[in-house]
């Protein structure tokens, strides 16, 4: 059993006054062999998350899905391509943006908490332009709002992201994005604080007629530690009460159309193999009566019935 003694206050006292004068070296309970790692209370442990291999597969599923919503302002399917996550300060990736753009925060119920989705200025003139008829590059008309076409044009994008966001998250945890608000200067956002981390997600839309253009989701660290299990996973789960309606009509349609051979057995007389040996051309073989025979559906009996004739022709009813 181990000592649960407690130090005398003359005890501690004497340990004080030892590391105050420096008879007693500070570190003397520190045991050389070890290795020994600080550790700062409160702050993030951004290995919590692992690679962030699912966060990259959600990625990819949602940049394949934008380019659908892209398209109708396009009038082409660009190329998108889902960069690597990367997890910083969010102060760090203010930093970099500009000072005018379309910033919109989501609410996670789910994940209880919301996400940014940054998209600049230069990429809603590029799809305004390009949808009226336009080359589509085109410089930026205000520096200071946008005007009600582009705030049109954004909603339609924004709404259609959320939409793919949905979809991308389903298969690794149900989640629904709504809405919260949009601004369009970095300096009154309000998301997170700007020491806090937040997972940030690029996707590059590259284009033939223009330099590329990227759009950014974040999410906030803390919002993604709750389901970190999930995100570090390398297996997928699927949910067990999803229900694709699509799928299952069309194989239900599938199914039916499957041919299956019918076959009414009217007897089954046996004899023995002497018996067999004698036939020939012209024996009468005895059947014996019957009520009802057994229906076969590709050789398995399913249904009972009896003989009979309809329209001129022998048919089975079944009992």
């Amino acid at each position: 059993m181990s000592d649960t003694r407690k130090l005398s206050n003359d005890e501690v006292s004497a340990l004080l006054d030892g590391l105050n004068d420096g008879v007693l070296d500070v570190g003397s309970g520190i045991l050389p062999e070890k290795d020994y790692k600080k550790f700062v209370f409160g702050a993030d442990d951004t290995g919590l998350l692992g690679d962030l291999y699912t966060l990259r597969l959600i990625n990819e599923r949602v940049a394949r899905q934008l380019r659908n919503v892209l398209l109708p302002m396009l009038r082409f399917a660009p190329r998108i391509s889902a960069l690597a996550p990367d997890i910083q300060r969010f102060e760090d990736y203010l930093v970099n943006l500009d000072p005018f753009l379309s910033l919109t925060v989501a609410r996670a119920e789910t994940l209880k908490g919301s996400i940014l989705v940054s998209m600049p200025a230069r990429l809603v003139s590029i799809l305004v332009n390009s949808f009226f008829g336009g080359r589509g590059d085109s410089p930026i008309t205000k520096t200071n709002e946008f005007t009600p076409t582009e705030d049109r044009m954004i909603q339609i994008v924004i709404d259609g992201t959320l939409k793919t966001l949905d979809d991308g998250w389903r298969e690794i945890f149900p989640v629904s994005f709504e809405f919260s608000s949009s601004e369009m200067n970095p300096a009154f956002l309000s998301f997170v604080e700007g020491s806090d981390q937040v997972v940030t997600c690029p996707f590059t839309i590259q284009l033939p007629f223009a330099a590329a253009v990227q759009i950014d989701v974040l999410y906030p660290y803390a919002m993604l530690k709750a389901i970190a299990p999930l995100l570090r996973s390398k297996i997928q789960r699927v949910e067990a009460d999803r229900n694709d309606k699509f799928w299952s009509e069309h194989l239900e349609e599938a199914l039916m159309d499957i041919q299956l051979s019918i076959a009414p057995r009217i007897a089954e007389p046996s004899m023995s193999l002497v018996e067999l040996l004698k036939l020939s051309v012209g024996t009468v073989v005895e059947i014996p009566a019957f009520n009802e025979i057994s229906l076969h559906v590709e050789g398995q009996p399913i249904f009972t019935g009896t003989i009979g004739e309809r329209d001129g022709k022998m048919a089975v009813s079944l009992t």
